[in-house]
């Protein structure tokens, strides 16, 4: 059989061949050159009669101007041919030139542009003529470098060219494009004076001009005056409208562009997209994405990232998914921007193993994870309570040569300060400065915070002073861990005077330092002083926020002063001030502890928004009030009390009293109860439950998986956790690595080995990040519970797998197997 033909050079190769036979003193006479204007470019004329410099450099013109890197590759080939050639050869190049310069313009190649002006305006023939002049203006003022532009303008008026309308609206753009829209209006009005009548091309540049500078009624205005106005103008004005929140309009607007045959491009789709998604309208920016994949457009990266992020934001992360796969299916490539959108969406709601495995699949799609990336992930291990896989990903991250930022640093001592660990933080800030990183106010407000909370005043006052020395000026941040440790120990009386001696010092009080003295009065219930300071308060500038209401309508709640408290709420939302969690909660308190149940239910109803979700204390609260009333006596509100007496008759009651009042059962309410049984082991209750949810076809989600696998670990029912972990996974879900670390050590616990093995074997590893796998599942499950001996078959059974943990990983495990010992 015979072998197939090799494959023809490629474009690159062949210019790359020309250049380096060029650089021969006897390049004329190389065998390949009279074949080469053939191979580079087989479409183009084969005439006798053209010299074959000229149809080499005609030839690598044409090959080039697809793509932006031959172009760079061959603009020296040509000027190399051209300057190679006899003198009466050199004015035929005209045709070649203006075919690079047409190319170079199309892909806005300035530099490229400058290099072959500054070679025709030395070397000529050919010279830069007025369309040679006028091209080079018009990227250069598309670049906003008008400076450069104006210079180039002034040696083509003393060349002898004299300027046009071409000339003039590329000027237009400059000057738009430089925020300097009234010299532009200038240059649009003095065009008819110098003989160039305006066309749409100059109303369309001054138009967009307007637009970027929000001066959208005038260049509604300027449009009006446009018999046919183009697609261009069209576009101006649906980003500008869209940009400056008038939705109607630039809907309208996009709806006339279409009925007059317009084809709305990618900007203009762009521009609707993001404006859905600032206004929270995250589905229709997510149906005009589809019909732009329908209409055969491909949306720019940032167009899609806004969408994912805008899902993100509301919590929805499977569509946020589904948005991003679609992305990468449809030819529109994630860039890091959208691998970190992604990853703080898993980390909010709580899935930093999600988000952790974005590392290994950002990177097998050629995007390296960035600083942001990183600084993510850390503080989404931190809100997980994962401090110490938090370091481990710094270990990581300064592993790859990224260094670590004040984020980072301020992330970790905020994480140690809320755990406790202020000794830890000390001793931390104290590195700083060896890993090159000066702490700002944020990092010392941080710390001082964290020492005040902790009773640790004195070394909070010697930080204070640090942080003044480092040139740190304290704010009004720094002052309400004191303001609330004096108010706490001391009184309000001495917060008030705090807060007296920095109106004093010049230093304006905040918001948040006024709420802690008022909070103080208000449990106090001195009512009447609680109001005149937030009245001086509000008289300073300082509005009040949800916290500062919150206290106020948890004061009179505690009284029974509902309508007081309704007041209050009112008062609120008149304001534009957002109701959060708290506050309902604090709200439904006030109610269910007079006895008007249904009252506090029905607020589940208003907590719709991503801030205001119901949590694990809205139910709790629910719960103790019927509680309460079964017992007739007190219970505190303590979670630990409550799962330990409440009954399933309490429970049913209580979605009872939600459907009475319009609220469905949600899986949200089911976790809270099932998380609080399986937290008391209370089996037979989490079974009843269980079919209560069939029951009412409430299906569950990823998180009712997880706390059932958790308790049946707690109860030491591994087959039954092993069996649900199978089901999860069945149906699409991702077991959170916790769960695998409860179910491996429990039973290596009771000497089930090898079963432990099979089940590491079997699990799908894949869709994790083999760094994390290492320190949750291993490290924290199995070595430091003294079952270091299964852990070399594991870490094996990875590797076949290629989930590969990193060398700093294998370190950190090194590390831990050496101390055991």
């Amino acid at each position: 059989m015979a072998s197939s033909p090799p494959p023809p050079p490629s474009p690159a190769a062949l210019i790359a061949h020309l250049a380096a036979v060029l650089s021969s003193p006897d390049w004329r006479f190389h065998p390949s050159l009279p074949h080469l204007p053939g191979l580079l470019a087989p479409s183009l004329p084969r005439t006798l009669l053209a010299p074959l410099p000229l149809r080499l450099a005609a030839a690598v013109a044409r090959a080039a101007a697809p793509s932006r890197h031959l172009l760079d590759v061959s603009l020296p080939v040509v000027l190399r041919l051209h300057a190679l050639s006899p003198p009466p050869l050199r004015p035929l190049f005209d045709r070649t030139f203006r075919s690079l310069l047409a190319h170079f313009s199309r892909f806005a190649l300035a530099p490229f542009m400058l290099r072959l002006f500054a070679h025709m305006h030395r070397h000529g023939p050919p010279a830069p003529t007025g369309a040679t002049y006028n091209a080079l203006i018009r990227v250069l003022c598309r670049r906003a470098d008008l400076r450069r532009a104006q210079r180039y303008l002034s040696l083509m008026v003393r060349s002898g060219w004299r300027p046009d309308a071409f000339t003039f609206n590329s000027l237009i753009v400059g000057h738009c494009r430089t925020q300097q829209v009234d010299v532009a209006q200038d240059l649009f009005d003095k065009m008819p004076l110098r003989g160039f009548p305006q066309d749409v091309v100059s109303y369309a540049a001054l138009i967009e001009g307007l637009c970027e500078t929000g001066r959208i009624d005038q260049a509604l205005a300027l449009f009006r005056e446009i018999k046919q106005p183009d697609m261009h103008t069209y576009v101006a004005l649906v980003k500008g409208l869209c940009d400056a929140g008038r939705r109607e309009e630039g809907l309208s607007m996009l709806q006339k562009m279409k009925e007059r045959g317009w084809r709305p491009n990618t900007r203009a789709y762009a521009a609707v997209v993001c404006l859905w998604c600032r206004e929270g309208k995250v589905d229709k920016a997510d149906k005009m994405l589809d019909e732009m994949f329908e209409k055969g457009l491909t949306p720019s990266v940032v167009t899609c990232t806004a969408v994912v992020n805008a899902y993100c934001k509301e919590g929805r992360m499977s569509r946020a998914v589904r948005v991003f796969e679609s992305m990468k299916l449809k030819g529109c490539e994630p860039n890091v921007w959208t691998y970190n959108v992604l990853a703080q969406g898993f980390c909010n709601e709580g899935k930093v193993y999600k988000a952790m495995a974005l590392l290994d699949k950002m990177r097998a799609c050629g995007v390296e994870p960035d600083v942001m990336t990183y600084n993510l992930l850390i503080r989404g291990q931190c809100i997980d309570g994962h401090i110490e896989s938090a370091f481990r990903l710094l270990r990581l991250m300064e592993g790859d040569g990224l260094a670590a930022d004040q984020y980072t640093c301020n992330v970790l001592i905020d994480a140690l300060c809320k755990d406790g660990k202020t000794d830890e933080a000390c001793s931390f800030f104290d590195g700083l400065e060896d890993r090159g990183i000066r702490p700002n106010s944020v990092t010392f407000n941080t710390l001082i915070n964290g020492l005040c909370k902790a009773g640790k005043v004195d070394v909070a006052h010697i930080f204070l002073e640090k942080m003044i020395s480092a040139g740190c000026a304290p704010d009004t941040c720094t002052y309400s861990p004191f303001i609330e440790n004096l108010c706490k120990t001391k009184g309000w009386r001495e917060g008030l005077s705090f807060i007296d001696e920095m109106l004093r010092k010049d230093v304006k009080p905040s918001m948040v330092n006024y709420t802690i003295v008022i909070d103080k009065l208000f449990k106090e219930r001195n009512y009447v002083l609680a109001k005149r300071i937030w009245g001086q308060m509000v008289s300073l500038g300082c509005s009040p926020d949800v916290v500062t209401y919150t206290t106020s309508v948890r004061a009179y709640c505690n009284e029974g002063r509902l309508d007081e408290a309704k007041n209050v709420v009112m008062e609120m939302n008149k304001s534009g001030v957002t109701m959060d969690a708290m506050a309902y909660n604090t709200l439904m308190d006030g109610y269910a502890s007079i006895g008007q149940s249904d009252h506090a239910a029905a607020i589940l109803k208003h907590m719709t928004s991503a801030a205001s979700m119901p949590n694990r204390f809205t139910f709790l609260i629910l719960l103790r009030h019927l509680l309460q009333r079964r017992l007739a006596e007190h219970v505190p509100l303590k979670a630990t009390r409550v799962w330990k007496t409440v009954e399933l008759a309490d429970i049913f009651e209580l979605f009872e009293l939600m459907k009475k009042n319009g609220v469905p059962s949600s899986p949200r309410a089911y976790l809270t109860i099932l998380e609080g049984l399986s937290e008391d082991k209370r089996l037979d209750e989490v079974t009843s439950l269980v079919s209560h949810m069939k029951e009412n076809n409430v299906p569950p989600n990823e998180d009712i998986y997880t706390a059932l696998v958790n308790c049946f670990c707690k109860l030491r029912m591994y087959p039954d956790a092993w069996a649900l972990l199978c089901s999860m996974i069945e149906h699409g879900f991702l077991p959170n690595l916790l769960s695998y670390q409860h179910l491996l050590s429990g039973l290596t616990a009771e000497g089930q080995t090898d079963r432990a093995k099979e089940i590491f074997r079997d699990s799908r590893w894949k869709d994790y990040n083999p760094d994390e796998i290492v320190w949750k599942v291993i490290i924290d499950g199995l070595v430091r519970k003294g079952y270091s001996d299964v852990c070399h078959d594991m870490i094996s059974m990875l590797e076949q797998m290629t989930c590969k943990p990193s060398d700093q990983t294998y370190a950190m495990l090194t590390e831990e197997l050496s101390t055991g010992e």
